[in-house]
């Protein structure tokens, strides 16, 4: 029998950390050999949470590994399209009137989206490099992950992203998104687990400096070759703080692997110098699987896969013509990659746009509901 291995994995972005382990195939079934990897293919649109109207803003576009993505095209609301440079990112140009903006890729479904804000609540009536003007930091976070990106709040940043400038413990983090009034900064690859001090400085403006905690989550396995059948037992450790934390976990994969709770779940670390949380797992089947966590906020909903599912299995029962075969397409990114969230919300959003009927379209209406 094969000896089971962990591997801990730091993505370029995105994920807050992967973690890979090989189970064991019950004998005499014959190991399979790794798959090569696919092409990257866009996965997720980072966009500022917030942008102002008619204001110039920049994107960035990621694989499913977290890494940036060079000339992959992006559709806007008003019919704007922009291309990513060699950097993976996008500068665009908000719409002018306050709402909602919508970017997506052309053809695949995936979307993200920001609020437009009106100009005149920006937190800032000066115009960029004018005399007067203040760069301000309004909402940070007090405790971030050093393989996962945050978000900042304010008034005063650049819509241009190389044009803001922020630091953990003086390690340049990387700004993947921005607008006049909120910034998405991944962290360095030298920051420190522990205490450290987070500073902006905006064309040579300082925003200030304040105290956050960098932790770094890691999971370990069992100690034991595992056999596919089997139960066992995951350790969560959050290092770096001895506060408890709120953390989503993603099963990546479900053929493989089976959480009790589903395939998205929380977990709540226990604080202290440990700071620990166990996961119960299945070992369906032998293979490699991956798990991922990130840190989520106390007020944070979590998305309902499983409520979702039953929803649109009852939904296929019912459906005719083409309806059938996009409901599978669906259910089946569920059970296979439901870190995808953004894409599976995404085709059921274009499902309901495209106005079924009258009792299908409640039942792909609660899935969608179930999932926001």
């Amino acid at each position: 029998m094969g000896r089971a291995w962990v591997r801990l994995r730091v993505p370029g972005c995105g994920l807050a950390f992967l973690l890979l382990v090989s189970v064991c195939a019950a004998p005499p079934a014959a190991q399979q050999p790794p798959k090569s990897p696919a092409s990257p293919a866009p996965r997720l649109i980072i966009l500022p949470p917030k942008v102002i109207a008619g204001a110039q803003a920049t994107l960035a576009v990621l694989d499913s590994q977290g890494r940036l993505l060079p000339n992959i095209a992006v559709e806007l609301t008003g019919g704007q399209e922009v291309t990513t440079d060699a950097t993976g990112r996008a500068m665009f140009k908000a719409t002018d009137q306050p709402g909602i903006l919508v970017a997506k890729f052309s053809g695949n479904g995936v979307t993200a989206s920001a609020i437009v804000g009106d100009a005149k609540d920006s937190g800032s009536q000066v115009a960029p490099g004018k005399p007067g003007e203040v760069v301000k930091v309004d909402s940070y976070p007090r405790i971030l992950a050093i393989h996962d990106r945050f978000t900042l709040e304010g008034s005063g940043f650049r819509g241009a992203a190389d044009l803001n400038h922020v630091y953990l413990s003086e390690d340049p983090c990387l700004v993947l998104a921005s607008s006049p009034v909120s910034l998405v900064a991944l962290p360095g690859p030298r920051v420190p687990v522990g205490d450290a001090n987070l500073r902006v400085t905006v064309a040579g403006m300082e925003a200030g400096q304040f105290h956050v905690s960098a932790v770094m989550l890691e999971f370990s396995g069992p100690a034991e070759a595992v056999n596919a059948g089997s139960n066992g037992k995951l350790i969560l450790r959050a290092h770096g703080t001895t506060e408890p934390l709120l953390l989503e976990v993603r099963n990546g994969s479900p053929e493989v692997i089976q959480l009790p709770k589903g395939n998205v779940q929380r977990l709540k670390t226990s604080g202290g110098d440990q700071n620990t949380a166990p996961l119960e797992v299945q070992f369906v089947t032998g293979g490699n699987y991956s798990v991922s966590a990130r840190l989520i906020s106390a007020d944070a909903s979590l998305p309902d896969l499983e409520s979702a599912r039953k929803r649109l299995a009852e939904a296929r029962k019912i459906a005719s013509g083409g309806w059938p075969a996009r409901i599978d397409q669906v259910l089946l990114k569920i059970d296979k990659a439901p870190q995808d969230l953004p894409q599976i919300r995404a085709e059921l959003k274009s499902m309901l746009d495209d106005n079924p009927a009258a009792p299908l379209a409640s039942l792909l209406d609660s899935a969608w509901r179930e999932l926001n």
